[in-house]
């Protein structure tokens, strides 16, 4: 089950795993693997806005993913739960409920998030429910641990968050990547 001939809605094929390591190629692994799970999944970095991204999908179709915990968690937790046969719209509240409440814009939703939220399978309306509202307090459900974690540096808020500061690669794109 490769799944690596998936598009993504901006027509992009996931990039190769090896070229990364440690968790950014896990990410792309489990992106590779699980692409249909990927695409009905929202990505809750805030790359709808910076990137005009409509899944998590689309982050790995570029260097996107590499240093972003959000990514890459949300494609782990995906991989796991859909290994353990559960339904895209289990896989959906749960990525959701961890990761929604760290979503930097809701006071100015994308129109990506809304279609999401009029579309997705486990609670389709106008908006999040309650438990997703913004929060930066709330801990996140760690992936690769397995432990709830303590959000230390909110969205947005981070010299590594989401690929790029400044239109530079980060610090973390940079050390993610396989030496050749």
């Amino acid at each position: 089950m490769s799944g690596s001939g998936k598009l993504s809605a901006l027509g992009e094929k996931v990039l190769d795993p090896g070229k990364y390591i440690g968790k950014a190629k896990m990410g792309y692994i489990a992106a590779q693997r699980v692409p249909e799970v990927c695409e009905k999944i929202f990505c809750y970095c805030g790359c709808d806005y910076t990137d005009e991204h409509a899944s998590l999908l689309d982050c790995f179709t570029s260097d996107h993913g590499v240093d972003c915990i959000y990514c890459q968690g949300e494609a782990v937790m995906a991989y796991k739960m859909s290994r353990k046969g559960s339904s895209a719209a289990d896989i959906q509240k749960a990525i959701d409920l961890n990761w929604g409440p760290k979503y930097p814009f809701f006071e100015q939703p994308s129109p990506a998030i809304k279609k999401y939220w009029k579309t997705r399978l486990w609670a389709p309306g106008v908006g999040p429910t309650a438990a997703e509202k913004h929060n930066d307090e709330t801990p996140l459900y760690d992936p690769f641990t397995g432990s709830m974690e303590k959000n230390v540096a909110p969205m947005g808020k981070s010299e590594d968050c989401c690929g790029k500061k400044d239109g530079k690669e980060s610090n973390a794109a940079k050390a993610s990547k396989v030496s050749k």
